[in-house]
């Protein structure tokens, strides 16, 4: 081999070394370049967990849930319930919303023998009957009649113990989880209202969502009882 042709390969070598070694560092900084777009970005950046979690100290089980006097006794207009009444001739009823305005509702009640209407109020810590016709057999609107009455049928708090008082009785919530088999369906978690009057008492159980779902008279040996057969919530 001539000392040109030794020249020439030795260039030709450092040539494809110089290639060789331009192609490795391209590849090798095209990597860290994909891996730093890749990675997320520094963690002062990102929202702390702590800021994306609920303030669960602020937060009380069941305070979203909690039931007001109004919600076990529904008053939307077209709402329907027909008792099946034991113990009495007229402790079968049928009632209907036969009117209804912002927080006040007019219910027409007919037990076969007169129809009486009455209107209720309701409020954040109450429902209350603030008129009352007891013959009532044309459908005239008394929503906005002067109040005749004042009879408070639930109140807050809603828990066992909560008494209070009405012209002629005693009101007290002694039940929250009471539960019924009537002809309408199997109840549960029904609100147990005892009504004492001089010489007899009256048990109420409401559901939320529906309303009345039973009624018992006891008197010395007399029981009439009226219990929910159909009803439709509009």
């Amino acid at each position: 081999m001539t000392k040109k042709e030794e020249i020439h390969i030795n260039k030709y070598f450092f040539i494809k070394l110089a290639l060789v070694a331009f192609i490795a560092l391209a590849v090798i900084t095209g990597a860290c370049s994909r891996s730093e777009n890749n990675n997320p970005p520094p963690e002062e950046n990102l929202p702390s967990m702590e800021e994306n979690q609920p303030d669960q100290e602020n937060e009380k089980p069941g305070e979203e849930t909690a039931k007001k006097p109004a919600d076990y006794f529904p008053l939307t207009k077209g709402s329907t319930w027909q008792y099946l009444g034991e113990g009495n001739e007229f402790a079968s009823f049928t009632r209907e919303v036969i009117f209804a305005s912002e927080n006040r509702a007019q219910i027409k009640e007919d037990n076969g023998g007169t129809v009486s209407a009455a209107v209720f109020e309701t409020t954040d810590e109450t429902v209350t009957r603030i008129f009352f016709q007891g013959e009532a057999y044309v459908n005239e609107d008394f929503l906005n009649a002067e109040p005749n009455d004042n009879l408070v049928i639930l109140k807050t708090p809603l828990q066992v113990g909560t008494k209070w008082e009405t012209a002629d009785s005693t009101r007290e919530i002694i039940d929250l989880n009471a539960s019924l088999d009537t002809p309408a369906g199997k109840f549960d978690q029904l609100l147990k209202i005892k009504i004492t009057f001089p010489d007899s008492v009256i048990f109420e159980y409401y559901k939320d969502g529906v309303g009345m779902v039973k009624r018992e008279f006891e008197s010395e040996d007399i029981k009439v009882t009226s219990t929910l057969e159909k009803f439709e919530i509009q």
